[in-house]
């Protein structure tokens, strides 16, 4: 039965496009770079040898070799970029093609209402800020295209193969949709299929990581450290974390995110009233109590998937956290999350018996909060950008004063305090911290990187030349 024209949910989903497009061209035009992005944008001026032999090199790394797919494509935008630094920023499209993806595969299974509420949410969800802000994140948006089609392989086209050849190559893009392998396994209805899908994606993926990649690459590094779930201290550390993520983090955010209104400019007003007021009438005509199972359905699956996301915290080093680039592992829980949040509110609300018009206003205010909250970040992580730079002119201005013209400096300038109590930080954007991001910081503030190198003193403490900043001024220490 074809589904009836509804012209805001056209609306939505343009609004969607220029919100989004808004988003890229101000952190374009500020060339807005922090962190691992710093490292790759200093990369570009000292390439050289063909395409194949940079590819090579680029994925025989610690960090690329386990992510051939993800990698191969940065390689690639890495060296169309190397005589324009402009151009590395088009890394920041995924995050746009990840939401067509998105919501291409959401309208095959769910309505085209929910579909593009869906995408909106997750446009500006404040969980995995990174995938959104940073070029070199696209690895966690390849893996968010991938595995999404993949479910609609299985689920709309009973297609196995198909669908384990995508999720394959989600999980060499990266692997933070690997647990999940469980969901399209629930998808698939027979058994004979459901493990003709688990020994073609599981058998590719442990060929490749245990076979293929350590002879192929010298710098193989296997990332996978099993041996921590036995970590009993560990494990209980990463519940805490997590329930603390969801039950504090995420609502400090949305605080944040209300603070920063009186911030911004006319255009984010009006944004963030005119995508809610149409959420709000985008679901004018929708029978939400005809659809109360399959709300209540998706409302499990969506938790099950949030918890089987956070699992891969229990097999690595890392630990889940909402705050600076930590957040970049975050990409299958920002999807279901998303999920989650919608199909429960919907669900509790029927529930509840709320009126049709109540469960609109709840979806218009969570869309509202969303927005405003995910352009305070978007400013966050561009004045975190300005702050390094601003670090590194004053340092530049203190060592032509010094007279210092070689060596390694060690820059003190309070960083974790800095990042608790400045207000212009929304959630603690990544700013100067590891040798990696100075070489670029130093060619854009004046400072030759092939003389002088700086470290942070909290992660370097071994210094002859110390240099403290505070107050807007820098000060030699030692």
């Amino acid at each position: 039965m074809k589904e009836k024209r509804n012209n805001y949910q056209i609306l939505l989903n343009i609004l969607i496009a220029v919100y989004y497009l808004y988003i890229f061209i101000s952190i374009f035009k500020e060339k807005a770079a922090l962190t691992d992005d710093l490292a790759n944008l200093y990369r570009l001026g000292h390439i050289s040898g063909s395409y194949l032999s940079f590819v090579h090199s680029s994925l025989d790394t610690t960090t690329m070799a386990a992510r051939p797919v993800s990698g191969f494509v940065t390689a690639t935008l890495c060296f169309l970029a190397q005589n324009s630094e402009s151009f590395y920023f088009f890394g920041l499209l995924f995050f746009p093609l990840a939401l067509i993806a998105i919501y291409w595969v959401a309208r095959k299974i769910l309505s085209k209402e929910v579909a593009s509420l869906i995408t909106l949410l997750y446009s500006c969800s404040i969980i995995g800020t990174s995938i959104q802000f940073s070029s070199i994140m696209l690895n966690s948006n390849l893996a968010t295209i991938f595995f999404v089609i993949s479910i609609y392989f299985a689920y709309a086209r009973k297609n196995i193969v198909l669908s384990a050849v995508f999720f394959i190559a989600s999980v060499l893009s990266y692997e933070i949709f690997l647990p999940l392998i469980l969901l399209p396994i629930f998808i698939i209805k027979e058994n004979k299929k459901r493990i003709l899908f688990a020994v073609l994606t599981l058998g590719a993926i442990f060929i490749f990581r245990k076979v293929i990649q350590p002879n192929i690459f010298e710098h193989s590094y296997q990332r996978d450290e099993v041996n921590r779930v036995f970590e009993i201290k560990r494990v209980m550390f990463v519940i805490t974390l997590s329930f603390k993520m969801f039950l504090y983090d995420f609502f400090v955010g949305i605080y944040k995110g209300i603070l920063h209104l009186i911030k911004m400019n006319v255009l984010e007003l009006i944004i963030s009233v005119i995508i809610p007021l149409t959420v709000y009438k985008l679901f004018n005509n929708y029978d939400f109590k005809d659809k109360v199972r399959d709300f209540k359905k998706l409302s499990i699956i969506s938790l099950i998937s949030v918890v089987l996301g956070l699992s891969i915290y229990f097999f690595s080093s890392y630990i889940p956290s909402l705050f600076g680039f930590e957040n970049r592992n975050l990409g299958a829980i920002r999807l279901f999350y998303t999920l989650f949040i919608i199909s429960c509110v919907i669900w509790l609300s029927i529930q509840l018996k709320l009126q049709q018009k109540t469960i609109r206003i709840f979806l218009s205010v969570i869309a509202f909060l969303f927005i405003i909250t995910n352009i305070s970040v978007k400013d966050s992580w561009i004045y975190a950008s300005k702050f390094n730079n601003e670090l590194f002119g004053k340092l530049n201005a203190a060592l032509k004063e010094n007279k210092i013209e070689n060596g390694v400096i060690c820059l003190e300038y309070g960083m974790f305090e800095e990042l608790k109590s400045n207000p212009n930080f929304t959630l603690r954007e990544p700013i100067f911290y590891k040798a990696w991001e100075s070489p670029q910081l130093c060619k854009m503030n004046g400072i030759d990187p092939l003389k002088i190198r700086v470290d942070n003193i909290n992660d370097q403490k071994d210094c002859r030349i110390k240099f403290f900043y505070k107050n807007g001024k820098m000060t030699l220490t030692k």
